[in-house]
């Protein structure tokens, strides 16, 4: 691994760092991944360690408040020049004259208003405790120093107002210094060696970060997730440097635990598993369990011995774990593959889990592998195209993908869009001129390892509020206009009253 003493010198102007962190590419990088950061980030574009850690000082309630980070931002870009007080050119010039750290104010106090250093640590410990008599003897005695200087008294009390206001939410510079290293050594392994980042940042994430974390490591490295296979995955995700390859966590396809993948991965140890009907006879070499469905309990002796069960083989099949043996060109050929672990399994696949309508739907083993590892791959213009919606929307709305809403120059169009909504929340706002108090929904919409925030203002939300909440998991096709998000800092959809909405 990295560690933090050895960045220095040309690893602190990799510029691919940079241009990560200024494309928006902060996931897991410590202290950067909110989505506030993340905005302030790119509108800084940062370029150089003192960035970064001016960047970790800055973006804090009280900065926010007073416009700090607007100022620090304009001055960055170069579009106002900053204008430094008497005396505090050498204390602030690395942050254009903003007071950003408690060094900065201390060392002002210090060389302007004539503070020795105990004084100077005083004044520290007097802003941080607002002690106001205290403060107010030292203000006297910070403008007289600072005239016997030759500082306008005008000025001084200028610059004393600015130490006051920066001793509310400045904390000392080490401090920023040290997250922000420890930040950019995070993103140096991202920007430098993003299989291994990713390998061990999906290993622990939870499920609801993982798609977002896909996006980002598809738009910005060449590492690409691969669903996991029987012979090469295991507990953790693994990796194939040669290729860039992600192999999915067995432990990460539903109800298969570490017990269960722990005792396949031992039985691989004594070769590799040929086909369905190998792997299912060498875990079940003792004895081969039967069963009538999928779903049937195990007896609780033979559980204990052999921690796989029908469940387990079903999920992963759907999650893919057998395509590479059983040579799987299309997701729909997995039909086959459960047939045949059926048999060997003592029963006969029915209409229940697979009506006979689906099998040859694309859409629907995509969703399957999906719902039981949290991976797959859907072609949602395939599903438009053969929907009836597509006639209904036809002159009212161009089909557009998540990754084509997201581009700048579709801002104001009208979109209709196929996804996935993998969540719903409700929220409420106060009407302006009423007073009142309206709620609205807003939708995060999936297209693969693409993410787009859908708001269904109220005047549509209320009309459709039961609908709208049910929609979590399931394939919608919708129409909505493409309007940019300062909150977000991206395109995003929003439905009114004129919206259309199909689930499918």
């Amino acid at each position: 691994s990295l560690s933090i003493e050895r960045i220095t010198g040309r690893e602190l102007e990799d510029e691919k760092t940079y241009r990560l962190l200024s494309e928006g590419n902060t996931q897991n990088v410590f202290q950067f991944s909110s989505p506030g950061i993340t905005r302030f980030i790119q509108d800084v574009r940062p370029d150089c360690i003192e960035d970064m850690i001016a960047i970790n000082a800055l973006y804090r309630p009280a900065t926010l408040d007073i416009g700090a980070t607007e100022d620090y931002i304009r001055f960055r870009r170069g579009e106002v020049a900053p204008v430094y007080n008497y005396g505090c050119y050498e204390a602030t010039n690395n942050t254009f004259g903003i007071m950003v750290y408690q060094e900065q104010f201390m060392s002002v106090a210090h060389t302007l208003g004539g503070f020795d250093l105990g004084k100077t640590d005083l004044l520290r410990k007097a802003i941080g405790k607002k002690k106001a008599d205290l403060m107010a003897t030292l203000k006297a005695d910070f403008i007289a120093g600072a005239v016997r200087n030759g500082c306008p008294d005008y000025e001084a009390e200028e610059i004393w107002h600015k130490i006051e206001v920066a001793g509310k939410y400045s904390f000392n510079r080490s401090h920023a210094a040290a997250y922000a290293l420890t930040a950019y050594c995070g993103a140096w392994l991202k920007a430098n060696y993003p299989s291994a980042f990713y390998t061990v940042a999906l290993q622990w994430a939870d499920d609801k970060e993982i798609p977002s974390l896909m996006a980002e490591m598809e738009r910005c490295s060449a590492a690409k997730i691969v669903p996991p296979d029987i012979n090469r995955s295991g507990v953790e995700f693994f990796t194939d440097y040669a290729t860039d390859e992600i192999f999915w966590s067995l432990t990460r396809i539903r109800q298969v635990g570490i017990k269960t993948v722990e005792y396949i991965v031992s039985e691989r140890t004594r070769g590799k598993f040929e086909c369905i009907e190998n792997f299912i006879h060498r875990i079940f070499r003792y004895k081969l369990k039967k069963y009538c469905y999928w779903e049937d309990p195990d007896n609780p002796d033979e559980a204990v011995k052999v921690p796989v069960n029908a469940r387990h083989i079903k999920n992963m099949i759907l999650a893919g774990c057998f395509d590479r043996i059983e040579n799987v060109r299309a997701v729909t050929e997995r039909y086959a593959v459960l047939e045949r672990a059926a048999k060997e399994l003592g029963f006969s696949l029915s209409d229940k889990d697979f009506p006979a309508e689906m099998r040859d739907k694309h859409y629907f083993w995509s969703q399957q592998q999906i719902a039981v590892s949290g991976i797959g791959s859907i072609d949602y213009r395939r599903i438009f195209d053969s929907s009836e919606a597509r006639q209904t929307v036809r002159g009212k709305a161009s089909y557009l993908s998540l990754e084509e809403v997201s581009r700048d120059e579709n801002d104001g169009r009208r979109a209709a869009v196929c996804a996935t909504v993998v969540d719903v929340a409700e929220h409420s706002y106060k009407d302006r001129e009423t007073g009142q108090r309206k709620r609205f929904a807003k939708l995060t919409l999936s297209q693969n390892n693409h993410l787009t925030e859908c708001v269904c203002w109220n005047d549509y939300y209320i009309a459709h509020r039961t609908e709208i909440l049910s929609l979590k998991g399931k394939v919608v096709i919708l129409t909505a206009m493409i309007r940019y998000s300062d909150y977000n800092g991206c395109n995003a959809l929003q439905m009114t009253k004129n919206s259309l909405l199909f689930i499918q």
